[in-house]
């Protein structure tokens, strides 16, 4: 399991925002400075909904540019409580820029454009004038500056150039940072102010186009590495970044967690021209049914992901015999594995007989989450696998799906520190977006003591507790699962101010007058929902309030994740995605009465429970 990360995250709702270029200037040959402002800078109003104000508290931070596309046409997303659902009828026109600058009290947000040809937003930047409405939205997210280490490796070509400008601007007095930047040409040099101890490295391509140059990967591969921990960050084009990433993790052994690397851009060559006839271009619907109907490419993959086979060829181990001594695995059946990957495109062969990695895998192997949401132990393989017991869960509406070992997997979590950790893990990071949310939607002042449990709850009280010092709170869960919470969701500030507390059921002891469940009844069947509310409800003082939060049926019927969810949840622990009269319905078996039901977004509701008989309010 990986560990903390020394850069805390907080997440914003989403807002759709029309602003005004204010101003527009090229700060160098090579780069075009807007400034933008308008109301909608500041909380606004929109179709009845109570928008807040922009808040940008990192240097990476990104907000989406939406543009016209090649009718004139400017498709927008539709504003939600906390996040923006995308139209049916046609994809928006979209673009990520960082803000460099934010000045709330002049009402002003600088970004800055690479300038370059052919590019939808560099050409719109260059030709757009001081007057003229824009529409962009976010940031939905902020990561913190890294604590605990002791430099910095600050690695980006031009388009990675304002988030660097802005973080060196932001950087602590005296950190040590070693940053190296590419860009076109000389002229194309910014002066940085930080009051960091830095060394700027500027990397000239000298008209070279960009993203066709190893500049930046031989000037990390040269550098004098300093002692201590390090932190690296690293941008810009994808494929540039590759021999970067090998370096630091297999000949410097920097730890994932310790390195935020990300392809801002992808360099393409134009298109062959379309020669193929038509008939051969059509779809044929047999080999789609195969495709859709094979279910060897996905065991596959994720088995050699549990070895570590694609990591391992990443890392220079290429024979069989090599890859058999590293994985442990039986030669004859690592070999079989091996041939099916390269024929499905996973893995290639040189000539020497040795394999090595295709884009595809190499794009396995350079996303961050795929070891852990392709691993054969891990929760998202137990969820996927859940859809096997689909037949039984249609005949019969209960959970279908068993184990290897014949466990449900509500039983399994509780046994298994793997499979439990990395489901916490999923949902913790699920729970970010709906967290602000929790945060407006109750009067946490009032509250003199929080009980926490269910799923996400950390990263709510994270939340909670950082725009509520004062508040006291405990987590209730297993003791695997509050490992993992320690050790990688709550922020080292707040981890000190929450009490953590093993139980062995999901039922939270009793003690505070505030409970918050969440997201716990979407892993239980209707009967066994009631009875947790029902042992919830007896722990409370009089006067006592239940916060329960859970998703609930899609608002969008062609939403095909949440479809595809509630199949899962059905088949693991007959639950589902129920809908909010549903949820409503098992309070008032468990003896609980509605006081509100608030959306907190991300379709999300957020109940407020009593066992008094009031009158319910705030229905949403």
């Amino acid at each position: 399991m990986p560990t903390r990360s020394p850069r805390s995250v907080v997440t914003f709702p989403i807002v759709l925002r029309e602003l005004t270029v204010l101003r527009a200037e090229n700060i160098t040959p090579g780069m075009r400075r807007l400034t933008l402002g308008g109301e909608q800078l500041h909380a606004f109003t929109r179709d009845g909904l109570d928008l807040p104000a922009l808040r940008t508290d990192g240097f990476d931070d990104h907000v989406k540019f939406f543009f016209a596309d090649e009718t004139g046409r400017l498709v927008l997303p539709r504003q939600n409580v906390s996040s923006l659902d995308w139209p049916a009828d046609g994809r928006p026109v979209a673009k990520d820029y960082t803000p460099v600058r934010f000045d709330p009290e002049a009402g002003e947000i600088d970004f800055d454009f690479v300038r370059h040809e052919g590019g939808v937003a560099s050409s719109w930047a260059d030709r757009v004038k001081s007057g003229e409405s824009v529409w962009i939205a976010g940031p939905k997210m902020s990561h913190s500056h890294p604590e605990g280490a002791d430099w910095l490796l600050v690695v980006g070509d031009e388009t990675a150039l304002p988030a660097i400008g802005r973080w060196l601007a932001e950087m602590p007095e005296g950190t040590k940072a070693r940053v190296f930047v590419e860009i076109g040409d000389d002229s194309h040099r910014q002066e940085l102010q930080t009051r960091a101890d830095a060394e700027v490295v500027w990397l000239s391509r000298d008209g070279a186009p960009a993203g066709t140059t190893d500049l930046l990967e031989k000037a990390v591969r040269a550098m004098e590495w300093l002692p201590g921990t390090v932190f690296a960050w690293v941008a810009g084009e994808a494929v540039a970044l590759k021999g970067i990433r090998r370096h630091l993790a297999t000949e410097r052994l920097v730890p994932r967690e310790h390195t935020h690397i990300t392809g801002y851009w992808r360099r393409t060559e134009p298109p062959a021209p379309d020669t193929a006839p038509a008939d051969e271009a059509e779809e044929d619907a047999h080999e789609r049914l195969h495709e859709l109907t094979d279910l060897a490419p996905g065991y596959a993959i994720r088995a050699a992901v549990t070895l570590g086979v694609f990591e391992l060829v990443d890392g220079g181990v290429r024979d069989l015999d090599a890859l058999t001594a590293r994985t442990g695995a039986d030669p004859s059946t690592l070999a079989a594995l091996l041939t099916y990957l390269v024929s499905i495109g996973l893995l290639d062969t040189d000539a020497e007989g040795g394999h090595r990695l295709t884009p595809v895998s190499e794009e396995l192997v350079e996303d961050d989450h795929s070891s852990d949401e392709y691993h054969l132990g891990g929760a998202q393989a137990a969820f996927d696998s859940s859809l096997s017991g689909l037949l039984h869960t249609l005949r019969t509406g209960t959970a279908g799906y068993r184990t290897p070992g014949g466990e449900t997997l509500y039983d399994a979590m509780a046994e298994d520190s793997l499979l439990a950790g990395t489901a916490r893990t999923a949902v913790e990071e699920e729970a970010r977006w709906i967290a602000p949310g929790v945060a407006r939607a109750h009067d946490w002042s009032s509250v003199t003591s929080l009980t926490a449990t269910g799923h996400g709850s950390a990263t709510v009280v994270n939340a909670l507790i950082k725009a509520h010092p004062g508040l006291r709170a405990r987590i209730a869960a297993m003791p695997s699962v509050l490992r993992v919470l320690e050790e990688q969701i709550l922020d080292t500030d707040v981890l000190a101010g929450v009490e953590l507390v093993p139980q062995s059921g999901p039922v939270p002891p009793a003690g505070s007058d505030t409970v918050l469940m969440s997201r716990l009844l979407e892993w239980l069947p209707d009967d066994d929902a009631v009875q947790v509310l029902t042992e919830t409800a007896a722990t409370l003082p009089d006067g006592g309030t239940l916060l329960l939060v859970e998703q609930v049926t899609a608002a969008d019927p062609d939403d095909i994740d949440a479809t595809l969810h509630h199949l899962r949840l059905k088949c693991a622990f007959g639950s589902g995605i129920r809908d909010a009269d549903h949820v409503a319905r098992l309070a008032a078996r468990a003896g609980l009465t509605v006081r509100s039901c608030k959306d907190i977004g991300w379709d999300h509701r957020m109940w407020s429970l009593s066992t008094t008989s009031t009158t319910a309010a705030g229905q949403d």
